[in-house]
């Protein structure tokens, strides 16, 4: 999952060891693919990968904000440059418009969302703009389609093979291939959601 961080700079070391030599600092704003929660001597750590590809690790105290894909749901919405209803407006969206969330501001009070839009323009919405934040794909997700999915195709075969279909009537057995088509799809999307979703 993709994350924006929020301190004014980071250390990242290579191993999960304070002693360790920092390879490199993070100023606030950088963007980082984190990972696995590490615990070692009492301290926990945050897997990350850097935008060179290598893996690194970051203390899991630091502030950070997960970036999430949202939609608008509302006909219209001003993306100012700055978080102020006086700086100029750079563009306006329609509903449905999808957008990245990278940050939540407060700005002299008021709460603002920092968005990228899907052409990679940047700005700032009111923070009380209608939008639907988008479900992330999960392993744990996954796995959950998984197993209703067998259920599913297991109560459509219990029906339509057990003799329960053929001493009920026409009806049971319309029942069970729906079960089984049922449980097939969401078997499907359960594997497809675990093997291309991120840990």
């Amino acid at each position: 999952m993709k994350a924006r961080i929020l301190d004014p700079q980071v250390k990242v070391y290579s191993s999960i060891d304070e002693n360790s030599i920092s390879i490199a600092t993070l100023p606030e704003g950088s963007e980082i693919e984190f990972g696995a929660v590490k615990k070692k001597a009492g301290k926990v750590w945050v897997a990350i990968t850097l935008s060179t590809g290598q893996q690194a690790y970051i203390p899991a105290d630091t502030r950070i904000f997960a970036i999430r894909e949202g939609a608008l749901m509302q006909n219209t919405v001003d993306v100012h440059a700055e978080p102020s209803s006086e700086s100029p407006i750079k563009q306006k969206l329609s509903l449905n418009a999808k957008f990245l969330i990278l940050q939540r501001v407060n700005q002299n009070g008021q709460i603002w969302m920092r968005i990228r839009d899907m052409n990679g323009g940047e700005g700032f919405i009111f923070g009380d703009t209608r939008i639907r934040v988008m479900q992330q794909k999960t392993k744990a997700g996954g796995m959950k389609n998984i197993v209703s999915g067998v259920m599913w195709l297991g109560v459509g075969v219990l029906v339509n093979f057990s003799g329960i279909s053929g001493s009920s009537g026409g009806s049971f057995s319309i029942l069970g291939y729906g079960a089984i088509l049922f449980g097939a799809v969401m078997l499907i999307s359960g594997l497809v959601q675990y093997f291309t979703a991120q840990t």
